[in-house]
């Protein structure tokens, strides 16, 4: 019977697959994402977050014959963490506040302009289209971009960078996929505090609470129409984003001292070791491939346009296969 690795060091599942999967997830960021998000925003963000972000890590573990759920950590939370979960994103606005302000004071005008104009767009985009934009920022972006940075990336990125540097790392390819160059501090810092949420209970889901609490409460913030960034946040909310920056990093050091740890390489096909590469699941390959040339095609217009209805089923597909490769994952196998 082939081995199955429980070593969280060993394996083929480390950073260079996992710049690879980057690497896949900007190419479809920037064809499929600018494809569909310019003609209709709620949509289009559900597609991106998909086919151009939650999909390549699922390919990726695919290609490892690692067992995507247990690595993740799409494990139930405990009501603490939960709770864990929204004190930390309801606490970290202040933090994100005073970066966001430093941040702008410091960069060249013509990017604080552009954060302002960007600012005002998304203001409007709530005004227009509350609900629907809402649930998808608090639901979509969330689970997407959770999957892949904080259940695939990190992981990966901590057998060569060790727990911070991960979190570092990954915190800066989060904080890059939004271009936002005022913002970037302030989203580096949630991707940290994301990866230390995760490292530190062991659940995924914990990870994506808090970014969904985080982004609910920006939302409201537009709403309300608070989000005027030329204003000046009181002085009492810098200091207070100050002392739990503080707090934060002596919280995030115990965690690196007692962490909660991952779950081992579960081998899909106990004929090959887990931490192998082999191409497993083409299809779900094959659902990115056709999204990035579509993606491509209609860019630069050698194909014609595929209505949004077209683009929303083959996210179905890509739902679908993964289903399907899931349902293999758990399907029980004769070893050899």
């Amino acid at each position: 019977m082939a081995e199955t690795t429980d070593d969280p060091d060993r394996g083929a599942l480390g950073p260079a697959l996992a710049t690879v999967a980057y690497g896949a997830l900007l190419i479809g960021f920037f064809t499929v994402g600018l494809a569909t998000q310019g003609r209709s925003i709620v949509p289009g963000l559900w597609i991106t977050e998909g086919l151009a972000i939650a999909l390549p890590a699922i390919v990726a573990l695919r290609i490892a014959n690692v067992r995507v759920a247990p690595y993740v950590g799409l494990r139930a939370p405990t009501l603490r963490h939960i709770g864990i979960a929204i004190v930390a994103g309801l606490a970290n606005q202040p933090v994100v506040s005073l970066l966001t302000w430093a941040a702008r004071l410091a960069v060249p005008q013509e990017w604080a302009d552009a954060f302002d104009s960007k600012q005002r767009a998304l203001e409007m985009i709530f005004s227009a289209q509350a609900v629907p934009f809402l649930a998808t920022v608090v639901i979509a972006a969330p689970f997407g971009e959770e999957l892949f940075f904080r259940g695939f990336a990190f992981p990966a990125f901590r057998r060569g960078l060790g727990m911070v540097g991960a979190a570092i790392m990954t915190g800066a390819m989060f904080s890059f996929i939004h271009l936002d160059p005022v913002g970037f501090l302030g989203l580096w810092e949630i991707g940290i505090l994301l990866a230390f949420l995760r490292l530190g209970t062991g659940s995924l889901w914990t990870a994506i609470i808090c970014h969904a609490v985080n982004n609910g409460v920006a939302g409201g913030a537009f709403l309300l129409g608070w989000e005027d960034p030329t204003n000046t946040p009181p002085v009492w909310l810098l200091l207070l984003g100050g002392v739990l920056l503080v707090t934060g990093v002596l919280i995030a050091a115990r965690v690196v001292r007692t962490p909660a740890g991952f779950d081992p390489e579960l081998s899909e096909d106990p004929s090959v070791p887990a931490g192998s590469y082999r191409f497993r699941s083409p299809e779900l390959f094959a659902v990115w491939l056709i999204a990035v040339l579509v993606g491509l095609g209609q860019l630069f217009h050698v194909v014609p346009d595929v209505p949004m209805p077209g683009w929303l089923a083959l996210c179905a597909v890509g739902a679908a296969a993964t289903l399907f490769s899931g349902a293999r994952e758990t399907r029980p196998r004769r070893a050899p």
